[in-house]
C-alpha cells in the first residue's frame, strides 16, 4: 500500500483479455465487450498492460509477447497456445464447459459458488468462485435525474424462439419501456424505445427507473450464475424484479425481488413501491455495499494476484505437470 492507503500499481503485466465476441459493430454491442472493456479498465488501473482480443484478433503477431492471458467465457473459445498464464473467468453459458476445457488452464474462476465447488470436485479441478460484478464509474445513484421517476424498464433484446417470460409478466400489468433487438415483431414492439443503448447510458437509465426488470438464462439460472443486470441496476439504487435466482437475496437484500410466475409479478407491481422493496435510502445503502464488493477493481484485484502466484509458482496447466504437484501447488494458490 502507498503512503495515503491507495493500492500500488503492481508489476506490469502485458494481459491479453479473450471473448468470443465479433469483429465490427454487432461485436461492439455484446456484452462480453462491454465486460472486457471494464475489467481492461480496472487492470490498467493496476499498473498492467491490457489488449482485448475477439475471433478475428486472436492471433495477432504480437500475442506471443503477452504474458497473461484471460479468457472470459461465453460462447465457446478456443484455449490460448501454451506459454503465458492461462485463466479461465466461465461468466454465462456454463452447459457449454467441460472438464477437459477447464484443464487446459493455470487457474479457473467462475461466477458461480455453486457451480464452482460441485464441477471442481466432479472434474478434479480447482475452480475458485468470482462473481460478475459492475462498473462502478457507470452505474451508481447519481446518474439518476430523478430517482426512481420512471416506469417499468427492461434492457435486453428478445430470444429468437424464446420467450423471455418476465417481460411478458409485467407488461399483462403495466407498461413497460424496451430497450433491445428482435422486439420489433413482437407483441412488446409499440413499448420499443430503442434497439440499443450506449453502454455509457445503462446506468442512468437504472438509475431513473421506476423498477427494472431482470431475468436469467435457463442454465445461468440453474447453476446459479448470478447476471451482470442485477450488479448494474442494485448498483445504481434501483428496484429490481427477478427471475429466481440462488443468492440473490444475499447480495442484493431486499433491492431484488424474486418472482416465478405471473402471479406473483402481478401482486408485486399491482402494490405500492415502498410496500414491496425498501425505501431509497435502505436501497443506496446496499448500492453502496455492492458496488464496494463486486466492482470492477475487486476482480482485477483478484485475477492479478492469482497470475503472480501463478508466475511465482512457475506452474503450468495439468496436462504439463503431474497431478499430485499440481493438486499440491493448487490447493495452496486457493488458500492465499
Amino acid at each position: 500500500m502507498a503512503a495515503d492507503g491507495t493500492r500500488k500499481p503492481a508489476q506490469g503485466l502485458r494481459w491479453a483479455i479473450d471473448t468470443a465476441a465479433t469483429p465490427g459493430r454487432w461485436g461492439d454491442l455484446w456484452g462480453d465487450t462491454h465486460f472486457a472493456n471494464s475489467l481492461a479498465a480496472a487492470l490498467r488501473r493496476l499498473g498492467q498492460h491490457v489488449t482485448i482480443d475477439r475471433r478475428d484478433t486472436r492471433d495477432r503477431p504480437d500475442r506471443a509477447r503477452d504474458d497473461v492471458v484471460l479468457v472470459l467465457r461465453g460462447l465457446a473459445i478456443d484455449a490460448p497456445k501454451p506459454g503465458p498464464v492461462r485463466l479461465l473467468w466461465v461468466i454465462s453459458h456454463p452447459d457449454e464447459v467441460t472438464a477437459d476445457e477447464a484443464r487446459r488452464y493455470d487457474a479457473v474462476f467462475a461466477a458461480s459458488p455453486a457451480w464452482a465447488s460441485e464441477r471442481g470436485r466432479e472434474w478434479g479441478v480447482p475452480i475458485a468462485p468470482l462473481l460478475q460484478c459492475t462498473d462502478v464509474e457507470l452505474c451508481h445513484p447519481g446518474r439518476a435525474g430523478d430517482p426512481d421517476g420512471g416506469g417499468v424498464l427492461f434492457i435486453g433484446n428478445a430470444r429468437r424462439g424464446a420467450h423471455r417470460p418476465i417481460v411478458d409478466w409485467a407488461a399483462a400489468v403495466t407498461e413497460v419501456d424496451i430497450v433491445g433487438t428482435g422486439w420489433e415483431h413482437t407483441e412488446h414492439a409499440g413499448r420499443l424505445l430503442a434497439t440499443s443503448v450506449p453502454n455509457a447510458e445503462v446506468g442512468a437509465r437504472y438509475a431513473g427507473a421506476g423498477v427494472v426488470l431482470n431475468d436469467h438464462w435457463a442454465d445461468m439460472r440453474k447453476a446459479g450464475f448470478v447476471s451482470n443486470r442485477l450488479f448494474d441496476a442494485v448498483a445504481c439504487g434501483a428496484r429490481v424484479l427477478s427471475d429466481p435466482i440462488d443468492g440473490a437475496g444475499e447480495l442484493f437484500g431486499g433491492s431484488v425481488v424474486t418472482c416465478g410466475s405471473a402471479d406473483e409479478v402481478r401482486t408485486a407491481l399491482s402494490a405500492e413501491p415502498d410496500a414491496v422493496w425498501p425505501d431509497r435510502t435502505n436501497r443506496l445503502a446496499v448500492a453502496e455495499r455492492v458496488r464496494a464488493e463486486h466492482s470492477f477493481d475487486r476482480r482485477a484485484a483478484t485475477l492479478l494476484e492469482r497470475a503472480l502466484a501463478v508466475r511465482a509458482a512457475g506452474i503450468g496447466p495439468p496436462s504439463a505437470r503431474p497431478v499430485r504437484r499440481w493438486w499440491k501447488a493448487a490447493r495452496e494458490l486457493l488458500r492465499r
